[in-house]
Order: C-alpha cells, then sequence, then structure tokens
C-alpha cells in the first residue's frame, strides 16, 4: 500500500550516481534471499512508489543515525508549483510508520510533514517514508541551553497527541534481577574504577530492589512513550536559538510511564550537568505534561527517584551504550545516594 498526496504526477528521473544506478538497472538481489537491496537499487521502486513525484536521490548516513536504514535527500513535487526538500527511509519498523503519521495528521506540528509512505517497494515487502528535510538541528548547544526547553515543548506536544490513541499493548517489564546479576558481573569483568564502591553499592541496592519493584507497582504504565527521547531525534525549520522543535525517530514508542522518557533524558547529562543550566528536565516535562491537561500524578517525584536508582544500578550492564568514565562514575554516586 503506498499514499501520497493527490495531484499531477511528473514525469521525472531518479539522479544517477554510479553505471549500474539508472532507473532501468535491474537490482541484483532476490527478495526470495531474504535480503534488503540498497538505496540505489530500489531508486526505480521509490521513484515508482511516489508517483513520478520523487528526484535528485542522495544517500547519505548520519553520525547520530544508528540502525541499518538508508536515508537519502531529494526533491518532491507536491504539485505543478510548489517542490520540497525531503527525506526517504527504508526500511523503517511498522511502528515508526504508524507514529510519524498519526502525529503528522493531528495539526499540532509535532513531526516533520510526511508526503509519501508505504509497506512495498516493488515486489520487495519494506516499509518506507518520505518526509519533509528539516534544515537546522539535531538540536544542540547552538540553542545556548534553550534546545532543552524546545525539546521538552516538542515532548509535550507529542504526549497530548498521542493521549488520543488507545493503548493496546502490554508495557514491558524489565528484568532487573537478571540486569542486576549482569551489573555485578561486569563489574568484576571490565574492571570497573571503583570496583569496591560499585560491589558495595550494587549489594545495598539489591536489598533495596524488592521494594523499589513493590512502589513502582503504583506507577501507571497505561500511556506511550517515545522511547528514545533525545536531542539527536529534534530538529527545526527555524535557526538556533528559535523554535519550535519537531520530533523524529518513533522505532521505540511503546506503552510505559512518562518517567521511562523523562529519567532516560535526564541519565545522559548525569555526567554533564552544566549543560543543563539548572533545568531540572523530570520537573519540567511534569509541567509540561500538567499544562496540556495530561495526568502526572503526585507520586512521581518517589517515582522517578527509584528509576533513577535502578538506571544507575543497571549501568555496568549496559557498557556497550552508557560506558564512557565519566557517566560510569556519575551513575555510581547516584546510585550510592539512593542506597
Amino acid at each position: 500500500m503506498t499514499e501520497h498526496l493527490s495531484g499531477p504526477a511528473r514525469t521525472l528521473t531518479p539522479s544517477n550516481t554510479g553505471p549500474d544506478s539508472s532507473p532501468n538497472a535491474p537490482h541484483s538481489p532476490s527478495d526470495e534471499q531474504g535480503h534488503i537491496p540498497s538505496g540505489h537499487e530500489l531508486e526505480q521502486e521509490i521513484y515508482e512508489a511516489c508517483g513520478g513525484r520523487l528526484i535528485d536521490f542522495h544517500w547519505f548516513r548520519t553520525d547520530w543515525q544508528r540502525g541499518g536504514a538508508y536515508t537519502a535527500k531529494g526533491m518532491y513535487h507536491v504539485d505543478d508549483l510548489k517542490t520540497v526538500n525531503v527525506v526517504i527511509k527504508f526500511p523503517i519498523p511498522s511502528v515508526e510508520r504508524l507514529w510519524l503519521t498519526r502525529l503528522s495528521e493531528t495539526g499540532n506540528d509535532i513531526v516533520p510533514r510526511i508526503y509519501a509512505h508505504g509497506d512495498r517497494l516493488g515486489s520487495y515487502p519494506i516499509e518506507w517514508i518520505v518526509m519533509e528535510h528539516l534544515p537546522y538541528g539535531p538540536l544542540s548547544s547552538k540553542w545556548d541551553g534553550a534546545e532543552f526547553d524546545l525539546l521538552v515543548e516538542a515532548y509535550g506536544r507529542m504526549a497530548d497527541a498521542m493521549n488520543e490513541f488507545p493503548v493496546d499493548e502490554q508495557p514491558h517489564r524489565k528484568d532487573w534481577e537478571e540486569i542486576w546479576q549482569k551489573s555485578r558481573q561486569n563489574v568484576h569483568a571490565h574492571a570497573i574504577p571503583n570496583e569496591q564502591r560499585w560491589n558495595k553499592a550494587l549489594k545495598q541496592a539489591h536489598r533495596k530492589l524488592k521494594g523499589w519493584l513493590t512502589t513502582l507497582d503504583d506507577q501507571p504504565m497505561d500511556h506511550w512513550v517515545h522511547g528514545d527521547l533525545h536531542l539527536g531525534n529534534a530538529l527545526s525549520r527555524v535557526a538556533p536559538p528559535n523554535g519550535p522543535a519537531q520530533l523524529i525517530d518513533f522505532a521505540c514508542v511503546r506503552a510505559g510511564h512518562w518517567l521511562d522518557d523523562a529519567v532516560y533524558l535526564e541519565h545522559l547529562y548525569w555526567a554533564r550537568r552544566d549543560m543543563l543550566k539548572g533545568r531540572k528536565l523530570c520537573s519540567m516535562i511534569a509541567k509540561e505534561r500538567k499544562k496540556h491537561g495530561l495526568r502526572v500524578c503526585a507520586d512521581w517525584p518517589q517515582w522517578a527517584q527509584i528509576n533513577r536508582a535502578l538506571l544507575a544500578m543497571s549501568t555496568p550492564a549496559m557498557l556497550e551504550h552508557d560506558g564512557s568514565p565519566a557517566h560510569v562514575q556519575a551513575a555510581l554516586e547516584i546510585l550510592e545516594a539512593n542506597v
């Protein structure tokens, strides 16, 4: 299935960057082999799926991009008089396409404008999307601290819009006992600095673990969360230090509690608190939710503290993601303060 804006299509040809990348060049892999072809190999399929509106492909990979998706910049003819800069991305998870398209239809300017999307490219069952290219960002220190304000404000609009969609899945529950075990093992196996302090803090955390989880049983996990909230997933149409910001990368959306996003965002700056300039991110997100009339719950500060402790406890288990010495040290200090 393909969806794109109505209007007359243009007879246009995708740009070529090599002898085998012409629109009519056959792609070498076959879908029977289970191989996902490259962006160049599927240019003709993308061009046809967009009704001939898409031109000037230029494939690229960003410094912050993760996963195996192909991304390109191009031009899209909205109609005979208007051409816009776009980003083409495939393959994308079904959940990402679902939420990008859902949120694009709310009128709240939460995500880039979506111009076309579908679940097939030629004979390949590949989900793809064509969306507005946002020229500024990701949000960074170029915004002189306002990047956090813009991210939180965009998050509030997102949460408000997501609240209109019933939660039709069960929240994911982490096995914190298993995570604790892995943290203990990694402290020994990777010769983490301050090994004795880590051992002591983890033993004390284990004594409190059951009580923490019992308290969190009262934390309602019944709304949608972004799942990967950070500055790299926020861009803007306007130059720094202005906004608003739009959010991208909805591949990790899931049922949960807003503190999942808030504490995750906060923990990225445990070792770089100076960047926040005194901002308290969890409190900011709580206030933003209240502004939109969304539930916050009076117990959220206690839940946030337990979530911080659990995230700090898990740091040695997640060294491939959170392994910088400064962050590991900051996590140890957070854990010690809570045990």
